[in-house]
């Protein structure tokens, strides 16, 4: 080997080092990236349950008020207003997999499809 290709030969390994450094660092913020998501997905979930149990609460205490007045037993109201909610509750896990699950992971699969080819457009 002469001088001049043990020269290109340092600048080769160095040129390699610096491009597996910058793929180790465009790692890391991908990660990041996709956690932050992730996190906020949860987060988000939470608040939105605790709406929800809240608004349900407070709409079913209306409607057992309601039908109190019409069948003049609050405690049957009670009853009558837990019985649809159980339903309710029933016909929503026997369809999670159509109405929950395939849509969030459509949703997600779609989200992480979207990342690529836009990363593919702008040449990363």
């Amino acid at each position: 080997m002469t001088l001049n290709n043990r020269g290109n030969a340092g600048n080769l390994a160095n040129d390699a080092e610096g491009v597996l450094t910058m793929l180790k660092q465009y790692m890391k913020l991908e990660a990041i990236d996709k956690l932050s998501v992730a996190a906020t997905f949860l987060i988000l979930g939470g608040v939105m349950f605790a709406l929800a149990t809240s608004a349900i609460f407070f709409l079913s205490t209306g409607v057992v008020k309601s039908v109190s007045r019409l069948i003049g037993n609050e405690t049957a109201a009670y009853y009558l207003v837990g019985g649809v909610l159980v339903l309710v509750i029933l016909v929503v896990y026997l369809n999670r997999k159509a109405w929950i699950e395939r849509p969030v992971v459509k949703s997600i699969s779609q989200s992480i499809l979207k990342e690529e080819t836009d990363d593919e457009k702008a040449g990363v």
